[in-house]
């Protein structure tokens, strides 16, 4: 007699009921395409995983709550920083003056943070940190957008411009000894939680929720995968790419805030590495540098793996030449393991 798949049942059960059997190859059937679709972010996760555990396998420190605590407080600013920078990587751009954007504003709203001054003093100085931020990120997506120069070169124009500048304004001066309230924006804890892990989880469910939810969220995709094809379907591509800058270094004056707050001093020398790190955490997430490819799951592997790697010599000893070397190699593999996957979709 044929048997009904309708009616028949494996052999086990699954959540403790039993499964009809074409139920059954249905769900294994939307478990495999889960995995075929989500096969890089899969991917990164194992590599994280065997990371930790390799770290806990040789540094029985590393699992102490006072160390992740603090891989997760160090992750945070690079993954705020990475955001930024994974808009602007989206519509195949890239921003190399988030580091000197945030120094020219600390330089010149600074004071407001030091001892002395009142809350609404230090509100005035947090909104001019974003305020000039915004419109430095204008400043860079107007010249790429409506000028036309390419995005390396404004940006690294803009990075020069910004960082003289910053010099100028501080004449050799440090600001210190910020108030206890600027102070707990980045060294603070709620709930046992570090104030910048706070910040990182909230600007990355925010922009995520822009790129997948929002009609400009699709829009930054539709223009970094094909502009002509953007301009086509109706999109204002210059507008959209003009904004996009901007987003990209408010988020960057955001981060550049919590980042003043926890080291409780402001000078012109801020963030020099900062771009360098924020574009290793995008590319080693998966973001593209052809544009119109990754997502925020992306950035969070991406500023995990590069934090556990660190983290993970620093407790082992290894050498701090040795650890840029590592740090570059991983990198390259991050953008080769990309490359293969897009190679293997077309």
């Amino acid at each position: 007699m044929d048997k009904n798949p309708n009616t028949d049942f494996t052999p086990g059960e699954v959540a403790g009921q039993k499964i009809p059997l074409q139920k059954f190859k249905d769900l294994s059937s939307s478990v495999g395409k889960f995995f075929r679709e989500h096969i890089e972010e899969l991917s990164r996760v194992f590599v994280l995983l065997i990371i930790f555990l390799v770290l806990i396998i040789l540094s029985p420190n590393f699992v102490k709550v006072a160390n992740l605590l603090n891989v997760l407080r160090v992750a945070s600013l690079n993954l705020i920083l990475a955001t930024g920078m994974a808009l602007t990587m989206l519509v195949s751009g890239i921003d190399l003056s988030i580091g000197s954007v945030i120094a020219l504003s600390t330089m010149m709203f600074g004071q407001f943070f030091q001892e002395g001054r009142s809350i609404p003093e230090m509100v005035i100085g947090i909104v001019g940190i974003l305020v000039i931020s915004a419109v430095v990120g204008s400043i860079n997506g107007l010249s790429v957008a409506y000028v036309g120069l390419p995005a390396f070169i404004a940006t690294f124009a803009m990075d020069q411009i910004t960082r003289g500048y910053s010099y100028y304004l501080s004449k050799g001066i440090v600001f210190a000894r910020f108030t206890e309230v600027f102070q707990f924006i980045g060294g603070g804890y709620l709930f046992g939680i570090p104030m910048p892990v706070i910040f990182a989880a909230l600007l990355l469910l925010v922009v995520g929720f822009m790129l997948n939810k929002t009609t400009f969220g699709r829009r930054i995709y539709a223009v970094g995968s094909n502009k002509e094809a953007a301009k086509y379907s109706g999109i204002n591509v210059k507008q959209t790419m003009v904004i996009t800058y901007m987003l990209s270094a408010l988020i960057a004056g955001f981060g550049g805030i919590i980042y003043l707050s926890r080291l409780n001093a402001a000078e012109a020398n801020i963030g020099l590495d900062f771009p360098l790190q924020a574009i290793s955490a995008a590319a080693i997430g998966g973001i593209s540098f052809n544009g119109g490819k990754g997502n925020v799951f992306g950035i969070i592997a991406g500023a995990l793996l590069l934090t556990l790697v660190t983290n993970g010599m620093n407790l082992l000893g290894i050498d701090s030449d040795w650890q840029m070397g590592f740090t570059g190699l991983i990198i390259i593999i991050g953008v080769l393991v990309d490359r293969s996957y897009a190679k293997k979709k077309n």
